[in-house]
């Protein structure tokens, strides 16, 4: 009775109790499913956009151009800007807001970092400038640590949901296998197919776990040497430093191969690549044979940083490490594509020079590389207080010099110009000074270059050119003047119309005006300057080669251009004296000019016996301290032109 009750009841009714929570688990498993899909599809959106959202790509190629200086990279450092902007202006996306709801705090961030953002754009403009790549790094450096913040926030609260999710979904995952072992007999189908979906959300899960390892990795870790990025070099730096003892010293060494590596435009950026792939793996080799903790990472630019930590007993110190890995060097660097011989820059920085923030000493690192570089040193520079006071100088005359410009505190001084046969003053030449009211006089010879890197030579070579225009008619009217015109006015696409302009507003004949380029100004684009020069000839202007006899010299340029005068580098005056060679080359230069019909002056002659030499070789023409050095205008009418007529050094 109670075995036909339960074949009647009882088993029909469990059967049915079966089903009935089969299906009610089915319809749990399946929601836990769609939410488990869509937490994940949630925290790959998150990822996603913590790649999307990262300054990584700008940085890139600020440095590239600061290395390279190619239009094709300052474009694209542009539109990579653009569209860094035009992405934050829908953002925090969708995902975010799910995963954090409304928050006062992205959204704050996300307005201090749009207004962070807008200030690249002047630094941007001005790539040329050394300064403003530096300072738009640091403001990319300081977005990019913002985003981290952001993004580390969301995709731990990203995480958390999936965990919660994925533990849901398994749970009901397993009610249903033991409700399937329990209906076995009549659910052989319905097991089946719950087995096989379970092993294709298992394959998606671990799919999932994998794309989503791969991007973290490629967030910690630099994509063409495997090392860790600058970011997690700066917070292995920062916890290193804190845990130091008080008999270790934590030492960053700047290894700096962006000046070094072949040009771009010789090589492809997969032989840069493979160089830099080499470089990490010969690095490595050594960082491994090391003792103690260090840790090796990819700059930002091309390069690489290097911590060590060294004690009083045991351990190298950072000099001498540094001394090894520049001897690595020694060598060519071997790659698939050939060997390449490199001498890197190489500056490095101790915890000895910072007190607290343990990222100063990276910054020291990068000040020490930094004057390697600027001062073309091929060994091991360490890091000097000095250099910081230096970099300071320089970042106050970088952001005065504009306002000098605009407020005419650059003014153009006179160095007179002679013939050495007769002593008579036959021209000037005008030369920038600048006197700044609290650093006092400043050498040209260091807001020139200054002005090249920003940009600030162009409006400094205009403003030069027309006051000089103007004041030289102070002066007889037969004496000539000369002017320096740099690399970016002759690229101008209107500087012959320029020059046109201003002489025709200072009232100078043109006649009366020559303009001086050197060689190294020949050869940034040879065919193009020498068309600019033909048509400024064509006005009546004079053209001067100027410093002939720097560097590496090619006669080619003394015949390639009809030049009306040719102006010999002051070494050539120091020389002459004492070493007939430079004479015999002096007779050589002048017989190719008087073959040219191009007047010949000599620069830099300071003592009588220069000049009785340089007449002796037959140079008529010759400036230097002997006659005088830049001066006022007012100066110049002085001591030359007085009432008692124009002055002669035939007697000098």
């Amino acid at each position: 009775m109670i075995f036909d009750k339960l074949l009647r009841i009882g088993f029909p009714a469990l059967c049915a109790s079966l089903t009935l929570l089969l299906g009610v688990n089915a319809y749990s498993l399946y929601s836990a499913q769609a939410d488990y899909l869509h937490k994940d599809q949630l925290e790959r959106s998150v990822l996603y956009d913590t790649l999307r959202f990262n300054t990584t790509a700008l940085e890139k190629l600020i440095a590239r151009y600061s290395a390279l200086k190619s239009p094709e990279d300052a474009a694209e450092a542009g539109k990579t800007y653009e569209a860094l902007l035009n992405a934050f202006e829908t953002w925090p996306s969708d995902a975010y807001s799910e995963i954090v709801g409304p928050s006062d705090y992205i959204q704050d961030k996300l307005v201090h970092i749009v207004r962070t953002s807008n200030r690249l754009k002047p630094f941007l403009d001005t790539l040329d400038d050394q300064t403003s790549v530096s300072n738009a790094l640091i403001i990319l450096q300081g977005i990019g640590s913002s985003l981290q913040q952001i993004n580390q926030m969301v995709t731990q609260e990203a995480a958390k949901q999936m965990s919660a999710a994925r533990k849901t979904f398994h749970f009901h995952q397993i009610v249903q296998d033991a409700l399937v072992v329990v209906f076995l007999l009549v659910s052989l189908g319905w097991i089946w197919f719950s087995n096989k979906r379970s092993q294709v959300l298992q394959g998606q899960a671990e799919a999932s776990r994998e794309q989503t390892r791969l991007l973290e990795h490629r967030l910690d870790h630099d994509g063409v040497t495997g090392l860790v990025n600058s970011r997690v070099f700066a917070e292995i730096v920062r916890s290193t430093h804190e845990t130091l003892a008080p008999d270790q010293t934590l030492s960053i060494l700047n290894i700096d191969l962006e000046s070094r590596l072949p040009a771009i435009n010789k090589f492809s950026l997969v032989t840069e690549e493979a160089i830099l792939a080499s470089t990490a793996d010969l690095l490595r080799h050594a960082v491994d044979r090391m003792e103690g903790v260090n840790c090796l990472a990819r700059s930002g630019g091309k390069g690489f940083l290097l911590m060590t930590v060294n004690d009083e007993e045991v351990g190298l110190t950072a000099s001498v490490v540094a001394n090894r890995i520049h001897d690595i060097f020694l060598r060519p660097v071997p790659t698939a594509l050939g060997s390449f011989l490199i001498s890197p820059a190489i500056g490095y920085a101790d915890s000895s020079t910072v007190e607290r923030d343990a990222t100063d000493i990276i910054r020291n690192a990068d000040l020490a590389v930094g004057n390697a570089v600027s001062y073309s040193r091929r060994r091991v520079v360490t890091y000097e207080p000095a250099m910081r006071a230096e970099m300071e100088r320089r970042t106050i005359v970088e952001n005065a010099l504009a306002r000098a410009i605009e407020a005419n505190e650059c003014l153009p001084h006179f160095q007179p110009q002679f013939n050495l046969m007769t002593g008579r003053i036959f021209g000037v030449e005008a030369l920038a000074r600048w006197y700044h009211s609290e650093l006092g006089w400043i050498s040209p010879s260091e807001f020139i270059p200054i002005a090249e890197r920003n940009g600030d030579i162009v409006s400094l070579g205009w403003k030069i050119l027309e006051t000089s225009c103007s004041e030289v008619q102070l002066l007889p009217s037969d004496l000539s003047l000369s002017v320096n015109l740099s690399v970016a006015q002759i690229l101008s696409d209107d500087v012959v119309a320029m020059l046109d302009e201003c002489l025709g507003r200072t009232g100078l004949p043109a006649s009366r005006l020559k303009l001086e380029v050197t060689e190294t100004t020949l050869m940034s684009d040879l065919r193009r300057i020498q068309t600019t020069l033909v048509e400024l000839r064509s006005l009546g202007i004079g053209i001067s080669l100027d410093d002939f006899g720097v560097g590496y010299s090619a006669l080619s340029y003394l015949t390639d251009f009809d030049w009306d005068e040719i102006k010999i580098d002051r070494s050539f005056a120091t020389k002459a004296v004492k070493d007939r060679k430079i004479r015999d080359i002096l007779k050589m230069v002048l017989g190719i000019a008087e073959t040219m019909g191009s007047d010949v002056l000599i620069e830099g002659i300071e003592t009588v016996e220069q000049r009785d030499v340089l007449v002796d070789l037959g140079c008529a023409n010759g400036q230097g301290y002997l006659f005088g050095g830049p001066m006022a205008i007012d100066d110049i009418t002085t001591l030359f032109f007085s009432e008692n007529g124009q002055r002669s050094f035939a007697g000098i």
